[in-house]
């Protein structure tokens, strides 16, 4: 899932600006940026003693210091696109320390396990 994830978020763009996004936590300087982190994975479908399939939730947190309406739509289109299932957002948050608004995004996926 974190391959997927770091291929659907490569070169991400909203309104012809590049916004950075990364695994856990971002180091860089911009003060909008994205960051996702893989929060569970259970198994959802086994058989003959085995798990076939396991549902992943991930969240998606998205930092501004503005308006990041049309960067939490891009962030749904883009994962919609790509199989993920949206589950719920956060509250909208304002993070004193950082001085940025904040939202979290959570989606869910089922994979597909390879025991082989």
């Amino acid at each position: 899932m974190e391959k997927e994830l770091k291929t659907i978020f490569t070169n991400f763009k909203v309104n012809n600006k590049s916004i950075p996004v990364e695994h856990l936590r971002y180091k860089g300087k911009s003060k909008t940026f994205v960051t996702w982190t893989i929060i569970s994975e259970v198994p959802s479908l086994s058989a003959n003693d085995d798990y076939l399939y396991s549902e992943v939730k991930v969240d998606i947190d998205v930092f501004s210091d503005g308006n990041y309406l049309d960067i939490i739509k891009e962030v749904k289109k883009l994962m919609k696109n790509n199989n993920w299932l949206w589950v719920e957002d956060s509250e909208e948050m304002y993070e004193e320390d950082t001085e940025l608004y904040h939202k979290t995004i959570t989606f869910e996926k089922e994979r597909f396990i390879d025991n082989g």
